[in-house]
């Protein structure tokens, strides 16, 4: 945790040697699942919400970073063709870092990095509340990809949407049932759990 707030206040610092620069407020929803699980889909729906800072550095480029809270995990509904209902909610605090590249007045392509920490881990099947022992395992720092582009939409308004992946696995287990997607199967995982997710979210530029 300690590292991640010094990112915060290495990033907060930058205001005050440049006028290029903008903040202001997100908030949206991760549609998310867990590689290496016995599951599949985007079903885990969550919230997500924070503050973000930019410093455009040239015409082309800004650097960016934001503070939010993010919530992932996966989800199976009950249903009669599996054996019954998953629920996995592991909520973090974010603090992504990227670069913009604009495409002119339209928006930009994002692309970084999403240091986060784990503050809060529940889950729940068909026998009722998951045990500690189960919980307690996931690690408490994640560091996932940033790709994604956002959308001008007025003059204060974007809409951005970004895929992510855990550089680093979340849980450290072995299944022979595990299923990764076409990304983690690009990165030769074969065990372990990783976040796998999609956010998407408004951001209001206050300046």
């Amino acid at each position: 945790m300690k590292w991640l707030l010094l990112c915060l206040l290495l990033f907060a610092c930058i205001p005050f040697y440049s006028q290029n620069f903008y903040g202001g407020v997100l908030i949206g929803f991760t549609a998310s699942q867990v590689d290496g699980d016995s599951y599949a889909g985007y079903n885990r729906i969550g919230l997500c919400g924070g503050v973000f800072v930019r410093r455009e550095i040239s015409p082309l480029f800004n650097l960016n970073m934001e503070v939010r809270y993010a919530s992932r995990g996966a989800f199976n509904p009950a249903a009669d063709d599996n054996a019954g209902k998953y629920l996995l909610g592991l909520h973090y605090i974010d603090i992504p870092l990227w670069m913009d590249i604009k495409i002119k007045n339209y928006g930009a392509f994002e692309i970084g990095v999403i240091p986060g920490y784990l503050f809060h881990t529940a889950g729940k099947d068909d026998a009722g509340k998951m045990p500690g022992d189960y919980l307690v395992v996931f690690k408490k720092l994640d560091v996932g990809t940033l790709l994604g582009i956002s959308i001008r939409l007025m003059e204060k308004f974007s809409l951005s949407i970004r895929y992510s992946y855990s550089i680093f696995s979340i849980r450290e287990v072995k299944s022979a049932t595990a299923t990764y997607s076409w990304f983690g199967s690009m990165l030769g995982h074969s065990q372990g759990d990783f976040n796998n997710y999609l956010t998407t979210g408004i951001r209001y530029q206050l300046k």
